[in-house]
């Protein structure tokens, strides 16, 4: 019998031991509270498209009922369970369709705010599904893959080898003795170190889309003979997400005013630094095919307008949103008109690897050139409130 699988088991162990001995070492500071009660409620604000909307607190709804009862979410360090949050849906839907429906809201909820990034102001963004010309098999014209999750990729959850541990998920691959960080994405796209594996599911015909497909998180990919395919985010490869915006800036690339449009343009003129570009944000996510799209973290179907990304450790998946910002204007040639009003009503339903703490959220804009312009040119401060049932309060 080959010693080879028990040598590589307790090689794995002494790297678990290891990494139990360094962190149950740690000190950790509480943080301050992500959310702050507020008893005077900003003007409220019925949504716009309401056929939308409830077809968003629907999702919220199933993505609830599909969860144990009780399944728990945290709030400021108080439980939250799914059936309370369905409740909460349900008595939303309830006050809506009330006259005097604000009265209704207040009486049946409380109110909290995010801390935000400082005075209580929240940066808001945008993302969208992008759509791109694909193929099943590589040629000279499609040359770009997009990857499934490898085989080598591994998932290390610290809080399985001891309570004292943080919450914290390590990626990784094994290379000899030991777990290693996973490729970057420069090892990955122009050291071609995962080429050639079988792990392919479609190749593209623009690297630039397909960068921007990693950002947004999910697509549709339009195949030669018209069939539409969508694909979605399956896990990424650990990396830390950095904005090449930020950098374009500083390597004064680009001025002040960088958006997703202005980068874009620029690759294109300028193709000789998107090796160097891409290369700066080693994040690296791979897809999987899905029967339908776009799919948020509660695995339904993204609602534009009323479908938020948020950090899920401040904001319970699923949960009732109310948002106060500004969102573009902009024309069908993507040219932006100026900034409009956004208050509404929405839901906590989408994750992003940007989208760290209370003081960032990302706004779903849908599908198409419009769509893609609002997300590009969204970067707008704002508040952001979360709506729970008022026997939460304690």
């Amino acid at each position: 019998m080959s010693l080879k699988p028990q040598l590589y088991t307790y090689k794995l162990g002494l790297i678990f031991i290891s990494l139990f001995i360094l962190f149950a070492c740690v000190p950790f500071k509480k943080p301050p509270p992500a959310l702050i009660r507020v008893k005077k409620w900003p003007p409220l604000r019925r949504p716009s498209d309401m056929k939308a909307f409830n077809a968003a607190l629907d999702r919220s709804l199933h993505y609830c009922s599909r969860l144990p009862a009780d399944y728990t979410f945290w709030i400021n360090n108080l439980p939250y369970t799914a059936r309370e949050l369905e409740a909460d849906l349900e008595t939303l839907k309830y006050c809506l369709n009330q006259a005097d429906w604000q009265k209704c809201l207040k009486s049946h909820f409380v109110l909290y705010q995010a801390r935000g990034l400082k005075k209580k102001e929240v940066l808001f963004t945008g993302y969208y599904q992008p759509v791109l010309h694909a193929a099943l098999s590589p040629s000279k014209r499609y040359r770009y893959p997009i990857y499934r999750l490898p085989d080598e990729w591994i998932k290390i959850d610290l809080r399985r080898f001891g309570h004292d541990l943080p919450a914290k998920t390590l990626i990784g691959m094994v290379k000899g003795h030991e777990v290693i960080p996973f490729y970057t994405r420069a090892e990955i796209d122009f050291a071609h170190k995962l080429m050639g594996k079988g792990y392919e599911l479609a190749w593209v015909d623009d690297p630039i889309e397909l960068f921007f497909l990693h950002v947004q998180g999910s697509g549709i990919l339009v195949l030669p003979d018209g069939q539409k395919l969508y694909v979605h985010y399956a896990a990424s490869n650990g990396r830390p997400y950095r904005s090449i915006g930020r950098i374009m800036r500083e390597w004064r690339l680009l001025d002040d005013n960088v958006n997703g449009l202005r980068i874009k343009e620029f690759l294109r003129n300028h193709p000789e630094m998107m090796q160097k570009v891409f290369a700066f944000n080693e994040s690296y996510i791979f897809f999987k095919l899905v029967p339908k799209g776009p799919l948020g973290a509660i695995n339904e179907v993204l609602v534009p307008y009323y479908s938020l990304a948020t950090d899920p450790s401040v904001f319970p998946r699923g949960a009732i949103l109310f948002v106060d910002t500004e969102i573009p204007k902009v024309d069908e040639k993507q040219h932006f008109l100026g900034w409009q009003p956004f208050k509404t009503i929405a839901f906590s339903q989408d994750t992003g690897g940007a989208i760290k703490g209370p003081g960032r959220a990302d706004i779903f804009f849908g599908t198409g050139p419009i769509a893609e312009a609002q997300a590009c040119y969204m970067a707008q401060k704002g508040k952001l409130y979360l709506l729970v049932g008022g026997k939460h309060e304690k």
